[in-house]
């Protein structure tokens, strides 16, 4: 009798155990899961948090250069409905890594470039209407003749021609912020001219004028998960000239320590 009970008491408390064990593993298993589910939001908010900041270090560099109001949230007049300034600045929202300038579509100045231009432009659209024209008369005499339809190309954008992209390149400049980007070290700037080329079909374009430039830190003493910028600026020539000569990118790179 008394071997049985010690048995059964043995029995009775490796039951216990195994069911502490049993909750034990159910304890960490929770645990892992709500770590689990918490570590991707908490690297999201510190990379929004680090996003903001680097924004914030960008905007205040190149302050000197765009001593001009801000426009209202669609970037579609100044918000102080003034003429007198010839750019205004897109509000940043959050997430945004583009800061956008644009021409002031209540100055003076700009109204009469972007007049002479819609002249050229309207020429350019009425001599793409009249081809457009020919190609329809063209492709229904054929039809008529084969029986077979015939694709028909109409008016597009790309019609306005040169002037058409001109003016919309020397309208804005668009700051495009990367984070992580191959650099050599230090400050490095690239730039291309604005220009005409002519793309695969013979069609003369406009390319805007772009700089790229290049920031990063001693590796010794870069930020952990930033270790690069590349911030490139596209639109208009004068404008982005005047972005690079007064914008101190040195005191940009203290900025991020």
């Amino acid at each position: 009798m008394i071997k049985v009970r010690r048995v059964h008491g043995v029995r009775r408390v490796h039951g216990v155990r195994r069911v502490r064990r049993v909750h034990g593993v159910r304890r960490v298993h929770m645990v892992l899961m709500v770590a689990l589910a918490f570590a991707p939001s908490q690297a999201q908010a510190q990379d929004a948090a680090l996003e903001a900041r680097v924004m914030t270090a960008v905007r205040a560099a190149l302050a000197p250069a765009l001593p001009f109001p801000a426009s209202d949230e669609l970037g579609s007049l100044p918000a102080d409905g003034r003429a007198n300034d010839p750019w205004m600045v897109k509000p940043l929202q959050p997430g945004d890594r583009t800061i956008e300038v644009i021409a002031n579509p209540l100055n003076e100045a700009h109204q009469r470039r972007a007049a002479k231009a819609m002249a050229q432009i309207e020429q350019s659209i009425e001599a793409a209407q009249r081809r457009a024209d020919l190609q329809y008369e063209r492709a229904v005499a054929e039809a008529k003749r084969t029986g077979r339809s015939q694709d028909v190309d109409g008016v597009t954008l790309s019609d306005e021609g040169l002037a058409g992209a001109r003016i919309d390149a020397e309208s804005h400049v668009t700051i495009d912020v990367a984070f992580n980007e191959p650099s050599p070290g230090g400050v490095t700037i690239n730039s291309s001219p604005p220009g005409v080329y002519r793309d695969d079909n013979g069609v003369e374009r406009f390319r805007e004028a772009q700089s790229i430039v290049r920031l990063a830190r001693p590796q010794s003493s870069r930020d952990a998960g930033l270790s690069s910028l590349a911030i490139t600026l596209r639109g208009n020539e004068v404008l982005i000239a005047d972005l690079l000569r007064k914008t101190d990118w040195s005191s940009l790179l203290e900025h991020l320590k």
